[in-house]
């Protein structure tokens, strides 16, 4: 009788096989399905009803047309993620493209939203930003460009703090006892997604990727080589709380440390067969690996978990990623609008789809997203010492 672990291995090769002949059903079910005659006299007939009979005036045709444009998009998503698919003026956009290029434009700092007393607390002064040498972690944000924050949303509270390059905000700042005015001018400045730490008397490194961000793949490999020359062996790669970004950097990235030839990710187009993408690198580097996730490693990212998982190049520890196992194209518009939506699903190399599901660790290290944000601020030598991840890591590789 055939072992489990053998048996296993059959079902997932049969699998594989299949998933690369034959074309694949959706991964979630299009939930539009009614069909209807004279679909656009309908739609009009609809929209002139509500422009003439609504109770507010203040609804316009525009409005009606970009809220049936929302409706479309939303009803192609997946279920557990409505707002995936998605329109954006040129405007919006072009935070999208510098968010991309590992560039974001902001302020410069990231803060937590009290609703009960209506301030922002200030968690983090990013490196390179205008908020630095103005603000301080634990200062309170009560009023932004005169505005009070108690009562408002956070989406509200957003809309305040984003905005375009070079535009000023004016912040009422709370500090220990003081009340101070600060202005801030929001700025284009690097994310820098990407820090790598030898850790202290070990021949172990921790890189950390915040972002899947473009040509952070090049930036990647000098740092290993330079690690390699320093003599480190083991590496430590730390996709916590990295919601992905662009797809060829993640297969980039994986195809750093897999062998020439092996399957990355499976993507399945529409009606098409699996078309596998293959590392082609000739020489990978051969550190011995551990691979950090949580709930929020998505897209991307799990694209460089579930490969090095399923080539067993990386032992992944830490709870079920997000589930974001689709590749979605974004089209340009006549008037320059952008829009954006699903075009296609993939598959780990054993034929796996983590959509909604997640790509699963093979060692359980809990911890709430928001410890392992404030454990990356401490020293690395305090890390190492209380971070229940870089703990369980350390061990698995010695």
């Amino acid at each position: 009788m055939k072992s489990p672990l053998v048996l296993l291995f059959t079902f997932l090769f049969s699998f594989s096989v299949g998933l690369a002949q034959n074309a694949i059903a959706p991964l979630f079910p299009v939930t539009i399905t009614h069909d209807f005659s004279n679909p656009d006299k309908t739609f009009n007939d609809v929209r002139e009803l509500i422009l003439n009979n609504y109770y507010s005036a203040d609804i316009t045709e525009q409005a009606l047309y970009w809220a049936a444009i929302e409706g479309m998009l939303r009803h192609i998503s997946p279920p557990e993620n409505p707002g995936l698919a998605k329109i954006w003026t040129p405007e919006e956009y072009e935070n999208i493209l510098n968010s991309l290029k590992g560039v974001k434009v902001s302020l410069g700092f990231n803060s937590t939203f009290n609703t009960n007393d209506g301030s922002l607390t200030v968690t983090e002064v990013l490196e390179d930003s205008p908020a630095v040498g103005k603000l301080q972690v634990y200062d309170r944000i009560v009023r932004i460009n005169g505005e009070v924050l108690k009562g408002k949303t956070l989406a509200f509270v957003n809309d305040l703090l984003d905005g375009p390059a070079n535009s000023e905000a004016s912040l009422k700042v709370i500090r220990d006892v003081s009340v101070m005015d600060v202005k801030l001018k929001r700025a284009a400045f690097p994310s820098n997604d990407l820090k790598v730490t030898v850790l202290p008397g070990r021949p172990a490194a921790l890189v950390e990727i915040k972002n899947v961000s473009q040509g952070l793949t090049q930036q990647l490999a000098a740092d290993l080589q330079k690690l390699k020359e320093q003599g480190v062996k083991k590496i430590l790669l730390d996709l916590r709380n990295n919601p992905g970004g662009v797809l060829n950097e993640g297969v980039s990235i994986a195809n750093l440390f897999l062998s020439k030839n092996n399957i990355i990710v499976r993507t399945v187009a529409r009606s098409d067969k699996a078309t596998p993408i293959v590392a082609d690198r000739e020489a990978p580097f051969d550190f011995e690996m551990v691979v950090l996730v949580n709930k929020n490693t998505a897209s991307a990212a799990e694209i460089i978990a579930s490969a090095l998982q399923d080539h067993k190049r990386a032992t992944i520890i830490g709870t079920k990623t997000f589930g974001k196992g689709v590749i979605e194209t974004t089209y340009t518009l006549e008037n320059q609008y952008r829009v954006k939506f699903i075009s296609s699903a993939m598959y780990s190399p054993a034929g796996r789809s983590w959509q909604a599901s997640g790509v699963l660790p093979d060692f359980l290290v809990q911890q709430e997203p928001s410890v392992s944000e404030s454990m990356a601020k401490l020293p690395i030598d305090q890390r190492v010492s209380n971070d229940i991840y870089l703990i369980t890591a350390i061990k698995l590789l010695q």
